[in-house]
């Protein structure tokens, strides 16, 4: 089975079905997510507490891979998170709406399981979504586009 199939069942299993347990099978013991969130255990306790809030705010999320990519001990993933705001997370009462946001992660696979984590995130779109931060101005964009 390749490296990406597996990290997929981090998606599938973990995220969109919940199930934290799987993180122990496919993570190593010594794992380290280097963009854990300030106050967040870099191991896998802390990728587990991201789910359950995750799943808290979102009982219904999905993780959809929209490209995946594997290159030696690398994976590269451009996933889609969908859920409808059901619960309190983040700080934000439940909307009702349903909220969606991109991520990027790059993992590396030592032995068969993830031993590091890196992403990037659409946390600005999804903090607006939640009524969390306003939009910023982009009328300068605007304004470049029709002066040029």
């Amino acid at each position: 089975m390749s490296n990406k199939i597996k990290i997929r069942r981090i998606l599938d299993e973990g995220f969109s079905q919940g199930n934290v347990d799987v993180l122990d099978e496919l993570m190593t013991e010594d794992f380290v997510n280097h963009n854990a969130a300030p106050g967040m255990a870099p191991g896998r306790d802390g990728v587990k507490a991201v789910i359950k809030a995750e799943r808290q705010g979102f009982p219904d999320l999905k993780v959809e891979v929209i490209r995946d990519f594997e290159d030696g001990d690398y994976v590269i993933q451009h996933v889609r998170l969908t859920g409808t705001h059901q619960g309190t997370v983040f700080g934000a009462e439940p909307t009702g709406r349903t909220i969606s946001w991109n991520e990027i992660h790059i993992a590396r696979v030592r032995d068969g399981r993830v031993s590091d984590h890196w992403a990037c995130n659409d946390l600005h779109v999804l903090l607006m979504q939640l009524g969390k931060m306003t939009p910023p101005d982009t009328s300068a964009f605007r304004q470049a586009v029709v002066g040029s």
